[in-house]
């Protein structure tokens, strides 16, 4: 029976916590399952000299990533972060394809007399033939194996070489590598026409070869495993490998990490991320976006950890990465980094490769110049990156907290207040610029009407294109950013 009298309390919601850059460290001395960590003790426990995986790099970048509350302009410091332990990444040498093939070990059904062709097709292409002709009378699949060793084919234009061991027929690729797969199959015939098939239980397997692999993308396909199976839920990346090669391909797969708008639309999801990195090469060039290097003499100083530390806080309010000045890990000084010892030439080198480094202009330290490895300063791409994702959240808020969205003015008015609103939300934080007159965010959205939908996207409940333009505040720099919003109701 319903009640005659009901009381309904609604409190507000409690303000939602500070967003923070989501940061993961990449420990490679062994394997350990990933935490959150808060503090340098916590680290110690696992990463110290009496740990269970032992990184005197790890707690340095710690300790440093931490220690920036003398130095640091931001209101607040680096509270929470995540560590992995991965087991030390090694190269390989590229492997081989193989094809195999098995005979029965034991007697033929119908032996074969001397001076008897014998022809085989592989991956059951009849244009992909080894023929042999017996020298005896041939009683057994052994002998018929042993006829095809050193023989050669061919697959897709890469050469295939025959050896025996028994009753096994094992091909091997020519060149190592990954190579176009095979179709397990052989057959066997007693005539070129290849009308007479010898009845035979033969087995039949393609392995296929793999590419010679360095250090570096044995390192980046470890984060690539984790992503896929354990946690994704990242963004600014830093490993404890400082080498060329590391760094390299770490860069490479932030820069490949944002999807282009052919995946998103074939349904890849968006989990794009940024890389910072150090190194002690005075010439270190990689041209790839998404990545920022910091070049320092003192690779034990963790120069990544304190630059992060030191400009990462202010995250996701909009500021530049140049004249920073990151303080070393030493919790009992405030002493920068260590200013690198450079000729003017090696630092023209460094600025034209678009490495950043500490310097030292009219008696005051700083950092220079706050770039990716592209030349795109650090701020543009954070921010670009925190617009996406606030716009894609925004919108599934609307999705989710509407019963129905109408396809028509109304409800295509609706879904575009969730890019009104990033944009706007991103004009606050300085990601984009306002004008100066007027003071309001230097952006516009076009938003679509009814009329303006085919049938097709009737039909399938997908609304046209919300497509936005914005100029980004980069300090006292600027570049247009362009966007498509692609909604299915």
């Amino acid at each position: 029976m319903a009640k005659d009298v009901i009381v309904v309390v609604q409190r507000d919601a409690l303000p939602s916590n500070k967003e923070s850059l989501d940061i993961l460290l990449v420990s490679t001395t062994g394997a350990y399952p990933v935490g959150t960590y808060r503090d340098v003790e916590s680290v110690e426990a696992v990463f110290g000299d009496d740990g269970p995986t032992p990184n005197a790099k790890i707690v340095r970048k710690v300790k440093t990533l931490l220690n920036q509350g003398k130095t640091t302009l931001a209101d607040t410091l680096i509270n929470k972060f995540k560590i992995v332990g991965f087991a030390t990444p090694s190269s390989a040498a590229a492997v081989a394809a193989k094809f195999i093939c098995t005979f029965p070990d034991g007697d033929m059904e119908y032996p074969l007399e001397k001076d008897t062709g014998i022809w085989i097709t592989v991956g059951g292409n009849k244009e992909v033939v080894l023929s042999a002709t017996t020298t005896a009378k041939t009683t057994k699949w052994r002998q018929v194996a042993a006829l095809f060793g050193g023989k050669t084919f061919e697959w897709n234009g890469l050469t295939y070489n025959t050896a025996t061991d028994g009753v096994v027929i094992t091909a091997t690729a020519a060149e190592a590598g990954k190579a176009d797969s095979i179709p397990a199959v052989v057959d066997v015939y007693a005539d070129a026409e290849f009308t007479q098939e010898w009845p035979s239980e033969h087995t039949c397997e393609f392995i296929n070869g793999s590419d010679a692999v360095t250090t570096g993308e044995a390192l980046v396909n470890a984060i690539k495993t984790f992503q896929a199976d354990v946690d994704n839920d990242w963004y600014l990346l830093m490993t404890d490998r400082d080498d060329d090669d590391c760094v390299i391909n770490l860069a490479k797969f932030a820069e490949e990490s944002e999807p282009t708008e052919a995946e998103l639309g074939a349904g890849v999801e968006d989990h794009r991320k940024f890389y910072m990195g150090q190194t002690a090469n005075k010439e270190f060039a990689t041209l790839t976006a998404r990545a920022a290097v910091i070049y320092t003499d003192q690779l034990k100083e963790e120069a990544d950890a304190s630059y992060v530390g030191n400009v990462g806080p202010f995250y996701p309010l909009s500021v530049t990465w140049k004249f920073k000045r990151p303080q070393n890990g030493n919790a009992t000084t405030t002493a920068l980094i260590t200013l690198p010892d450079l000729k003017e030439r090696e630092r023209d080198v460094l600025i034209e490769n678009h490495v950043n480094f500490l310097t030292e202009e009219y008696k005051r330290q700083y950092v220079k110049e706050g770039v990716c490895l592209n030349g795109e300063f650090i701020d543009v791409v954070l921010g670009g990156d925190w617009i996406a994702k606030r716009m894609r959240d925004l919108l599934y808020d609307i999705l989710l907290e509407n019963p129905n969205i109408d396809y028509d003015d109304a409800g295509f008015g609706l879904v575009g207040t969730a890019v009104v609103q990033a944009l706007a939300e991103a004009t606050d934080l300085g990601i984009i610029a306002r004008d100066n007159e007027s003071k309001s965010g230097i952006f516009e959205v076009s938003i679509p009407k009814y009329s303006e939908s085919t049938e097709e996207q009737r039909a399938n409940r997908v609304m046209p294109d919300i497509p936005w333009e914005a100029r980004l505040a980069g300090s006292i720099h600027q570049v247009k950013s362009k966007g498509v919003l692609r909604v299915s109701l």
